[in-house]
């Protein structure tokens, strides 16, 4: 078994690593600023495919023409390529939410998810229902501060509609 022996890295350090490895690196001291704020080893996830390897060790050399400000590009791109993805699936998700509550609470009332007779897999519903309990009571949003002061007598928690914004809620934080 092989014993651990890096020492920790300041980000000049790293920079230099970096360039011992083969990495152009045209700023060292921007590169430094960046690996500040960019973990070394969450990048390290970019420059892997430039690593070439011998057959018989692991050195981490790079391929000619490996460039910092390339893998800082690509990981740029791959981190703005998932905040659209990210956003597309949080309007989608918000809408599908927003329409089955729509359909539900037209058809059955607004109190529709606390009777679990409407739900086929009571287990499910069951669990799904002692989440919202406890996301609901541990809920600061003024909307849930404002109905627990205003109908201190329903012990269970607000109507469905308002009971999808603890859900959207908690998903954030």
């Amino acid at each position: 078994m092989k014993a651990f022996d890096k020492p920790a890295l300041s980000t000049a350090e790293q920079v230099d690593l970096l360039l011992s490895r083969g990495m152009q690196v045209v700023q060292p001291q921007r590169a430094a600023k960046v690996l500040q704020h960019i973990n070394y080893y969450r990048l390290r996830a970019y420059w892997l495919s430039f690593e070439v390897h011998s057959q018989t060790e692991r050195n981490h050399l790079f391929a000619n023409g490996t460039d910092f400000d390339l893998v800082v590009a690509i990981y740029n791109f791959d981190r703005e390529l998932r905040l659209l993805v990210l956003d597309a699936v949080e309007r989608f998700e918000i809408s599908l939410r927003t329409r089955l509550s729509n359909e539900l609470t037209l058809r059955y009332g607004p109190f529709a998810h606390e009777d679990g007779s409407r739900f086929t897999r009571q287990a499910v519903w069951q669990t799904g229902l002692d989440e919202l309990r406890r996301e609901y009571k541990r809920s600061r949003e003024t909307f849930a501060e404002h109905y627990r002061t205003e109908y201190p007598h329903h012990m269970g928690f607000p109507e469905h509609w308002q009971t999808l914004s603890v859900w959207q809620e908690n998903e954030t934080t």
